[in-house]
């Protein structure tokens, strides 16, 4: 974009702007005002309207109006485009090094409940399986001898006050005044009715986690959180779930508010857990490694699409490389033409956006590859459904800058497994980015595209185009190396939220040991999953009159034919596809999850253990 020279009569507009910079004093309190901003919009403005014109004599006032701290940009109308001054907060280098984004000097450990001195105590407590309607919580034997008789009287009171049943999340807390004893709160979580089963306790955990962090944002004066349960003992999962959700739940998003709260910042440095149990440095390392992963995932899947374009994602991918020490590959589109990735392309060339196929490549730094996998993230960083629009009611198109979660769930794997370092395993990380917008260039329904691997595809609706992306993505996979596994990660169809609604993505697989493992794996870490069918049968719908296949078959079993389609692409790979449409995205908190970060670090974790 080029703005033409032209001279501009600011007058006394760049007079008072002059003096506001000089004057630093009065620029503090003058920059926030509507009158500012009116004086640099003035600035860029011509006499024919909107249009942005160059401005000689006023640029220091600009420069300081641009590098001003604040999370919000400045958007100023030009020919064409908008002049984006870009926000503090949202640089690709403080996306990928996120440490200070959250608390991450937040240590856990043990100790006896006689031995806790801290400033709050947080009963975990069971709902009994004969438990009357209105009978209130007893308190186990094992806690009572523990406690002194104040701490016993108070904590009863508060049993008695507010009812307290033990039902799974449920929770009551307050100040108590104990002449001589260190804990100023007692707060109560009830675990509800524990079942045998991880994957169950997981869950309950990281709500315990979710709790203590909202504890610790209303009482932020507090430095230490003892944690007692009627749990016989903690795993070492359950400490690392307990410390993400603490740290995750103290993490707060406002880089693109304007004015964010000015509001101090929680004190907690430490959790103790009250019982015999052994936290070793290096679970408390990759708790916070998961919870960096994670973040930067939540915050991808969160920026609006005017920030996270497909060559943002790339700029992400190559610092996540030089950051890791990572071998990156960023192929443009000439160089992907080169390729005859005709599925990802036609999608790609109804957008100014220029399309990144990304590749990443992590290696073990000592021993020898004895495994390879491969990660594919769906990465339409903003679908408008192409000529099949999204204007139905309920269509979404406003959230639709989540459709590049599966590639922010492999980069965030990516960021962990950076930072972790697995031995024998050999990790690629592969999205063809781009967006799905409607323009002259852009395809049209009953368009034949033809995918790399020389198969072509009758596009029957534009708005299935992420399977067209990752078919390209899938055969690129396979011509690049020899996997082991190939697994993709995408938000690809409604018919996933429909049938299994937002706590569970589903899957599939070719190959019954690869699913196992993507079951085991999603359970050690509580993200839930079901497996999904592979029925042969359905490829009938996507059969072709003109082409090899169509983009997508009959309403019926939406996701099982996106599935079936996907798999012709991969030739000989063990594979696996997971849908997670339903559960990057928590409507009720609108913001996103963060979902397939820890399944994806765990898959490639239990490949390096058992080498």
């Amino acid at each position: 974009m080029k703005l033409v020279p032209q001279r501009s009569r600011v007058g006394v507009t760049w007079v008072v702007g002059s003096f506001l910079v000089s004057s630093h004093s009065l620029w503090k309190q003058f920059s926030k005002s509507y009158t500012c901003r009116l004086i640099c919009q003035r600035i860029l403005q011509s006499r024919e309207g909107r249009r942005g014109i160059y401005c000689q004599r006023p640029s220091r006032l600009l420069r300081y109006f641009e590098f001003r701290k604040s999370s919000i940009s400045r958007l100023y109308r030009t020919n064409n485009h908008c002049v984006d001054w870009k926000m503090q907060h949202h640089s690709v280098q403080q996306v990928v090094e996120n440490d200070h984004r959250f608390p991450r000097n937040i240590q856990i450990r043990s100790d006896k409940v006689t031995n806790f001195g801290g400033d709050w105590l947080v009963l975990g407590l069971e709902e009994s399986p004969k438990q009357q309607q209105d009978e209130v919580c007893s308190l186990p034997s094992a806690l009572v001898e523990q406690l002194d008789k104040q701490q016993q009287e108070a904590i009863y009171s508060l049993l008695k006050e507010t009812r307290f049943q033990g039902k799974l999340g449920s929770n009551q807390y307050q100040r108590i005044f104990l002449p001589g004893v260190g804990i100023r709160y007692i707060a109560l979580f009830g675990l509800g009715k524990i079942e045998n089963g991880n994957h169950t306790m997981i869950d309950v955990i990281r709500k315990l986690g979710g709790f203590i962090s909202q504890v610790a944002l209303q009482y932020k004066t507090c430095t230490s959180a003892g944690v007692w349960t009627s749990l016989s003992s903690w795993t070492p999962d359950q400490v690392q779930a307990l410390l993400e959700e603490v740290m995750l739940g103290l993490y707060k998003d406002d880089r693109f508010k304007g004015t964010p709260e000015e509001t101090d910042s929680p004190c907690i440095k430490e959790i103790c857990l009250l019982h015999e149990t052994k936290v070793h440095s290096s679970l408390v390392t990759k708790a916070k490694s998961m919870v960096s992963g994670i973040i930067m995932t939540k915050e991808l899947v969160f920026a609006p699409a005017n920030r996270v374009t497909p060559t943002f994602l790339s700029q992400v991918a190559i610092q996540l490389a030089q950051h890791y020490g990572m071998e990156y590959k960023i192929l443009d589109k000439e160089q992907c033409q080169k390729m005859n990735m005709g599925c990802y392309l036609g999608v790609a060339q109804g957008s100014s956006e220029p399309p990144k196929f990304i590749h990443l490549k992590y290696s073990p730094p000592q021993g020898p590859v004895k495994k390879k996998i491969a990660l594919i993230g769906k990465a339409i960083t903003f679908d408008s459904g192409g000529y099949n629009l999204k204007a139905g009611v309920g269509s979404m198109i406003e959230l639709m800058k989540f459709d590049m979660g599966g590639c922010a769930a492999v980069l965030g794997a990516a960021k962990v497994i950076g930072e972790l370092k697995p031995h024998h395993v050999q990790v690629d990380f592969i999205a063809a980015s781009c967006e799905n917008m409607i323009s002259g260039n852009a395809y049209h329904p009953g368009d034949v595209l033809q995918a790399s691997n020389g198969k072509t595809v009758e596009v029957i609706n534009t708005d299935a185009e992420g399977r067209l992306t990752l078919a390209d993505a899938l055969v690129y996979a396979e011509q690049t190396d020899t996997f082991d596994c190939i697994i993709d990660v995408a938000t690809l169809t409604g018919a996933m939220i429909i049938a299994l609604g937002n706590e569970y993505a589903g899957f599939w697989a070719n190959q019954e040991e690869l699913a196992q493992r993507i079951e085991s794996a999603s359970k050690r870490y509580g993200e839930k999953l079901w497996r999904m069918p592979l029925v042969n049968e359905y490829m009938e719908s996507l059969k072709s009159k003109i082409a090899d296949l169509k983009n997508v078959g009959g309403r019926a079993g939406g996701s099982i034919t996106a599935a079936l389609f996907l798999r012709e692409f991969v030739k000989q790979a063990p594979w696996a596809h997971i849908d997670i449409a339903g559960t990057v995205w928590n409507e009720k908190q609108s913001v996103a999850t963060g979902f397939g970060v820890r399944t994806l670090v765990e898959l490639c974790e239990s490949f390096s253990r058992e080498q």
